[in-house]
This record gives structure tokens, sequence and C-alpha cells, in this order.
């Protein structure tokens, strides 16, 4: 089993920096669910071993009431039924924590987040790939193996932005984060892959989602700029080299 969200959430939380873009997180419990649902509007519920964007659930506050959502299947509940509502949609095998939400920008109505991949072939990492992902119609997550595609970060920040000086500076916060975020989990485990999705606010605000240690890279399949996914393949060989030869 890999290494659990929780714990890279906490190991990240230890850095005055990362610290600041990380949203509140918790063991799930009735206590901690309904004390972050009073503050805020959305919370998500996620499995602390998983991926692929399976098994979560948003739990969203109404005018009268709230939405119980796990990938299409929907329910509405009062105030007193919050908590069973949720077990209902969760599996007896897994743990889970409880998130505050990120309003998300939106590209062409739906939301989207942005995947950096991360290598480290030889002593430093490197950003072998950067694209934004949008989630397909109606859907909270924007995982690929949810009908999340990927689309040219640049094209997604102008949409959002219309600015050219603040596309430029905030693809550069998301790459500096993102190295900071590698050189971090780096004092923890031995990675030598990384997959790290970051959240972007209307604002510009950016928000640390999840760091993944076994990234996918079916998403950069379908760009139409084979740049990256050349990029991720040769530092895959690289790394495999290096390991044989230890």
């Amino acid at each position: 089993m890999g290494i659990g969200k929780m714990r890279k959430h906490k190991e990240m939380l230890q850095h005055s920096v990362l610290r600041h873009h990380l949203p509140e997180t918790h063991w799930l419990t009735n206590k901690k669910a309904l004390k972050l649902l009073k503050s805020h509007s959305t919370i998500y519920i996620k499995p602390n071993h998983g991926s692929g964007g399976s098994g979560i659930i948003r739990a969203k506050k109404l005018t009268c009431g709230y939405e119980i959502r796990r990938g299409r299947y929907v329910s509405y509940v009062g105030a007193s039924s919050v908590y069973k509502e949720i077990q209902y949609y969760q599996k007896a095998s897994k743990c889970y924590l409880v998130q505050r939400g990120i309003k998300l920008a939106t590209y062409k109505g739906s939301i989207f987040d942005i995947r950096i991949y991360m290598q480290k072939p030889k002593r430093d990492w490197v950003i072998s790939g950067i694209v934004a992902r949008v989630a397909a119609p109606n859907l909270f997550v924007t995982n690929y193996q949810k009908g999340g595609y990927g689309v040219p970060l640049d094209k997604v920040l102008w949409k959002l932005f219309k600015d050219r000086e603040k596309v430029k500076r905030t693809r550069k916060k998301i790459k500096n984060l993102s190295y900071l975020i590698a050189r971090t989990m780096s004092k923890h485990h031995s990675f030598r892959e990384m997959g790290i999705d970051l959240g972007i606010e209307k604002s510009g605000r950016i928000w640390i989602i999840e760091v993944n240690s076994k990234p996918g890279h079916m998403l950069f399949t379908r760009l139409s700029d084979k740049s990256s996914l050349r990029k991720i393949k040769e530092n895959k060989r690289l790394i495999r080299r290096d390991r044989l030869r230890r």
C-alpha cells in the first residue's frame, strides 16, 4: 500500500510556506465534518489511500439542507442526516479524510486543476510536464479516469485572467511551489517521480490538492504537443537505468 494522503499532508504542513497553500484537512468524524460545513459551503471526503478520483464524496450546503454526491449519485438531506449519508457512500474497509472545499476556477463551464509531473532522473528535480486538467461536464473531479481532459496551462490561465503578466506570474508561482513541494517531500521519501495537483481560484490563489507518488501520464498522451510526453518517457528510462546500476 502506498503512502497515505494524510501523512503527506502533515509532512507539507510542517513547512512554513506550504502551510499557507494547504486546505484544512482532518480525519473524518461526524464532529469534524459538521464543523467544516459550518464555516465552508463545501467539503470533500476522500479515501486516505486512493487514486484516480475514485471514492471521493462531496457534501455541499444548500439554501435548505445539504447535497451529498459521489460520482453521478446524489442525495439531499437535512443537517441531522449529513454524516449518516456520507457513511452510506463510504467503503467500510477504507479510512477517510475530510477537507474544506476549494472554489476552483472554471474553463468552459467546468472546473479545472493543474497537474505537474515531476521527475528526478539524476540529482535534481525537473518539471517534465505541466497541464490543466478540466473536469467532464457536471463532475467535481478532474481525473483522466473520470473523463477529465488536458488543456495547455497558458490557454486556461489566459481564459481566466485575460492578462499576460498575470498569466506569467501565476505560471512562475506554480513552478516555484512545485519545486518546493518536491524538495520538501524528498526529506521524507525517496520518490523519483511525483504528480502534484494544484487548484487555483478565480482570484489567482493557489492551493495544494494532492501529491501522488505514483503518477499516471495518460493525460499527456492526449495533448497535440508531445514534447512533455517524450520528456516523461525519457526521464523514466534514465530513472530505470540509474536504479539498475545501484
